[in-house]
């Protein structure tokens, strides 16, 4: 039996949770923010945990069972979140088995064109706060993969282009969908570790 955690609600979050429900022996738990909730499609499929996300206390029983974690988080303050999920991890020795991270194509400078963040108002402090996110990842050192989206769209799924840390990445497009099944395939599948991605 495997136990999965998504943290945030948001599309790609949502469509990782019903990938990952339609697998045999798989337990998945649901961690969100109190004025969030699932769709109806998810209820009694998945464990719904809430709390608040920035304090350590909400993450202890989220974290038992060394689960493979999928962090769906976005926007301001994901830092901050990571600081109490790994405080409680650390404190509590929990083992993980591994750590997907949503993130962010131009954390690296990385971008070649001009890359928009809907919804962000401060884009260096953004960058910013994901760069310390990441790093906090990487400094946990359980196996991990961090997904560099360029801007997200409602478009249906195509084939991803990833590209590895270092490479340039160009500015578009992808889907939410096409970002979820690469983060399925990572959580299901493992490969990529310790390993930053752009998906384009």
């Amino acid at each position: 039996m495997t136990t999965y955690l998504i943290i945030g609600v948001n599309s790609i979050g949502l469509a990782v949770a019903r990938q990952l429900v339609a697998q045999p022996n798989t337990v998945v738990r649901y961690l969100h923010g109190v004025t969030t909730q699932l769709p109806p499609d998810l209820t009694g499929k998945v464990t719904a945990l809430t709390g608040d996300l920035h304090k350590a206390v909400t993450y202890g029983p989220a974290l038992q069972d060394q689960p493979v974690v999928f962090s769906a988080l976005t926007g301001m303050d994901v830092d901050w979140a990571f600081e109490a999920l790994f405080d409680t991890q650390y404190r509590q020795q929990l083992p993980l088995t591994r750590f997907v991270m949503l993130s962010t194509a131009g954390v690296d400078q990385e971008v070649t064109g001009e890359l928009t963040y809907p919804g962000i108002t401060d884009v260096k402090e953004y960058l910013n706060q994901q760069r310390y996110a990441a790093k906090q990842v990487d400094e946990a050192e359980f196996p991990y993969t961090i997904l560099r989206p360029v801007t997200l769209t409602d478009a249906p799924a195509t084939a991803p282009k990833i590209l590895a840390e270092g490479q340039p990445v160009p500015a578009g497009n992808v889907s939410r969908e096409t970002v979820a099944r690469v983060a399925a395939d990572l959580l299901l599948n493992g490969g990529h570790d310790y390993q930053s991605l752009a998906i384009c």
